[in-house]
Parts: structure tokens; sequence; C-alpha cells
């Protein structure tokens, strides 16, 4: 088995490039820099390169003031006289990846609606997973997120570089008591308004959101130049795409549109959801008009395969390792 190595992580983006290279590592970052050389060879390792090629073996990976200048095979890429060499056979090097649907909180348990936020082991953990670019995907504690971000950009936290979605656009009637209830759309502009200038860099509408509300909040997110996604269910996607949407969450299965008889405005329950999906004909004329409206629009669409595929029967056992760092409440879920 290959252990991996994730070049843009542990070598480059643990810490901004300018604070490393003036060396202002703060005691919260230090110990995630096993090396302060901005110039190093890495020898022998495989590369996966994320392109879609196959992966190389016997590569020279060659870091130049902190940049990746070369790749290449011993007898195409020789190593600069007197730059460090780092024997790496039995390591794979990828670059770093960038998670589109992620979060900084959990389910606390106990079947109270509350999530608890993982402010300093969730950074880390996604960084030791690869994830060098994360975009939150939906925020319940924002001045939280948006400081860790900070904390990141400025080189005092260990994490991903983060893309901070505001507080949820959300309708009345969420499960989550964490969530704002926007029923107007003057409250749907005051609120993106308020935490675009506080530091949000993305929104995220959801479930129970109306369509006179997300027009707005939508509206007022691209004045401030940032995008808005959303995991909907009270608007559908080609509703949503009309509304000026820019990305959608989760893929078709949570599509609510499609339920017979949809209310305007209501979310249905997820059985009705996903049974009007199973029985829907994709290349019939409401598939059709939906998927046109998306591509017609541009909306880009974040599948979260690895959610639903948590749901699938016959799936490996996590490792010990993985429920070693789980809480009680997400070893057992």
């Amino acid at each position: 088995m290959f252990r991996c190595i994730i070049v843009f992580a542990c070598v480059l983006l643990t810490c901004p490039l300018g604070a490393w290279g003036q060396g202002r590592l703060t005691p919260g970052t230090e110990p995630f820099v096993a090396l302060h050389e901005r110039s190093l060879a890495l020898v022998h390792v495989r590369v996966i390169d994320g392109t879609g090629s196959a992966a190389r073996e016997n590569q020279i990976v060659i870091v130049e003031n902190g940049q990746i200048r070369a790749v290449g095979t011993p007898e195409s890429t020789p190593v600069p006289a007197g730059m460090r060499q780092l024997d790496l056979a039995g390591h794979t090097v990828f670059p770093g990846l960038v998670g589109m649907h992620e979060h900084l909180f959990y389910p606390s348990g106990g079947g109270v609606p509350i999530y608890s936020e993982q402010a300093f082991s969730a950074p880390r953990l996604y960084l030791a997973s690869g994830i060098t670019t994360m975009r939150t995907g939906g925020s319940l504690e924002p001045y939280t997120d948006i400081n860790i971000k900070r904390l990141i950009d400025t080189g005092k936290m260990p994490g991903p570089k983060m893309d901070a979605t505001g507080p949820y656009i959300e309708g009345p009637g969420s499960f989550s008591i964490q969530m704002p209830s926007i029923s107007s759309p003057e409250q749907a502009r005051r609120t993106v308004d308020f935490w675009a200038r506080e530091g949000a860099t993305s929104f995220k509408a959801y479930m129970n959101i109306s369509h006179h509300a997300l027009g707005p909040a939508i509206q007022e997110a691209h004045r401030h130049g940032l995008k808005m996604t959303g995991h909907l269910c009270s608007v559908g996607f080609t509703e949503a795409a009309e509304l000026g949407i820019d990305n959608l969450e989760h893929g078709l299965l949570v599509d609510a549109e499609f339920v017979p008889g949809k209310q305007r405005d209501v979310c249905p329950s997820n059985q009705q959801a996903t049974a009007s999906i199973m029985e829907l004909d994709l290349k019939g004329p409401q598939a059709q008009r939906m998927i046109h409206a998306l591509v017609e629009r541009h909306v880009a669409v974040t599948s979260t395969l690895a959610v639903f595929e948590a749901l699938l029967p016959g799936r490996p056992p996590l490792e010990g390792r993985n429920l070693d760092v789980m809480s009680p409440v997400a070893a057992t879920s």
C-alpha cells in the first residue's frame, strides 16, 4: 500500500507562503510544518497529477522557492546541485484536493437539533485528508467560520484555504434552531448584506426559503460580487435557476419540483421527493426542461456523491484511525 503526501498541503500550504518565507509561523502552526525549506526535491515518488492520466512511478518533483518547477523521471529531471533530496519511495504525491461541500459542525446527538462547531479539529482533519481548499457549504456559527478563515489566511492556524459561507438563507420551519427564519425580501437582503460586510465569501440557501426571499438574497449576494448556492426543497431547481442561483447542492435527488401536486414555497417530505425522482423520466420533458434551465444559466451542481454513498450497503468498514478521531456520537452514526 502506498502512503500519500499531499505536496501542496504538507510542503506549501500549511500556512501562507509569505508568512512561511518570512519565518512568522505561530505556535499554532509550527507543529504542522515538517519542512521549512522552500527548495527541495522529492525523489522516487509515485505521481498522480489530477488530470485523469495514469499514475507515474519513480518520479522526481522539483520544488524551487515554494513552487513546483518540474516533474519527471530521474533521467529527464536532474536535481539541482546542493538541493535537499527526500527519498520518498513507497509514497504517492498528488495535488491538494478542493472540497466543494464541507462543514465545521457536526450533530451533537441526544435527539436535540443542535450542531456543535468543530472549530479546532475539523480544519486539521480536512487538511490531513488532503483537502487544501474548501467551501464550508453552510455555516451555523458564521463568526467562528469567518474568523477561522482569517486565522488560516494569516498563518496562525493550520487548515485549508476557506470559502466561508454566511449563515444559511433559510425560511420558517427549519429543523435546526441555529438557522435564521427569513420571511421577507427585505430580511433576506439585509441578512446577506450584513454578512457580506462581515467577511462571508459566499452564501447558501436552504430547504424552506421562499422564492420571494431567495431572489432578493441572490441579487444582494451578486451585488457584493459573491455567489449563492442552495440545498433546496421548497424552491425547485428550475425556479432557482430562473432566479439567478449560481450553484445547487446534492444533485437531482433533492429537487422536489417533480413531486405531484407540489405547492409553491412548500417543502415536501423526503419520501415524496425521493419517490418522484425514482419515477422521473430523465429524457422526458419535465427533466429536460430543468436540465436545459441549468445549462443555459450556467448553474453548477455539486453532487456530494460521498454523502449518498454512505447510505449504500456493502461499504468497506471504517479504519480504526478514522474512528479514533471521532466523537462517540459520530462514530456510531
